[in-house]
């Protein structure tokens, strides 16, 4: 199994699109450094909205999390997975005794392993170029906190956003590999998630409209129970001074993780004698 990760590892960096989806981080950063620096200006330094070098790691993700890397995710596994699968690239690794079980759980621990790759480049660089474009207060602003951070507790705020910005890629991906794998061409599959994307970022604010009718605690249940909402949402809500529906989040994640790739399993064996 090593030998394979190790195979899928090298397949998926032999790809032109992975090495400029690589060196387009930089590119995003000082694209989410130019907004939030023209926001800033209409912006009361005393709000946690504000960027400043201590804070700009998490506001850039937040910015891009549920847009440029949902792209990310989805053209990796378009065409690792079912252009593979579907074009019979696949045959070749087969040969080599692997299960195609065994193929789709190395390239869903490669995909996993190149995300984290691009978070920790994405943290690294955030901050180089927070300190070079915006101040570095000695104290600032966290959402839901009344207490002002250091330096040194934005970055323990900023770990843990990370983290858990991970859990949420992690239910991504595992949604987005079905997908994959059910899709008969790569451009259905790029088409049905994001059409998944956009119903995950509908349907919470079509529920608002039934919220007097819902209740304040069902319909924060129904909107969490959407990826990207918790993405933009639900993330600092459990990193707040006193933490809300983290149960409820966490719960979601992991049901959508198990379900996913447990439906993800079922439909490869099944499908295993047409490759």
């Amino acid at each position: 199994m090593k030998q394979l990760v190790q195979s899928e590892w090298e397949r998926l960096w032999k790809r032109k699109t992975t090495w400029l989806l690589f060196f387009s981080v930089p590119l995003v950063l000082l694209g989410a450094a130019k907004y939030l620096h023209t926001q800033n200006q209409a912006l009361s330094t005393d709000l946690p909205q504000y960027a400043v070098a201590w804070n700009f790691p998490i506001l850039g993700l937040s910015e891009m999390l549920i847009t440029v890397f949902q792209g990310i995710i989805l053209i990796l596994i378009a065409f690792s997975v079912t252009e593979e699968y579907r074009t019979g690239q696949l045959r070749m690794v087969l040969i080599r005794s692997y299960s195609y079980q065994e193929i789709l759980f190395a390239k869903f621990i490669v995909t996993i392993g190149t995300i984290v790759l691009f978070f920790a480049i994405y943290f690294a660089v955030s901050y180089l170029l927070g300190m070079i474009i915006f101040d570095a207060p000695a104290k600032f602003p966290l959402f839901y906190h009344q207490e002002l951070a250091t330096w040194a507790d934005g970055l323990l705020y900023n770990v843990k956003f990370y983290g858990i910005a991970m859990f949420t890629v992690l239910a991504i991906v595992s949604i987005l590999f079905f997908i994959g794998v059910v899709s008969h061409t790569t451009t259905t599959m790029i088409g049905t998630s994001i059409g998944y994307l956009l119903f995950s970022f509908a349907y919470p604010n079509v529920l608002s409209i039934m919220k007097p009718l819902l209740g304040d605690t069902l319909y924060m249940k129904l909107f969490f129970t959407s990826i990207p909402m918790i993405q933009w949402q639900g993330i600092t809500a459990m990193l707040a001074e006193h933490p809300k529906w983290t149960g409820w989040i966490i719960f979601v994640i992991s049901m959508t993780i198990i379900i996913f790739n447990v439906l993800t399993f079922l439909i490869v064996k099944k499908k295993d004698s047409y490759i």
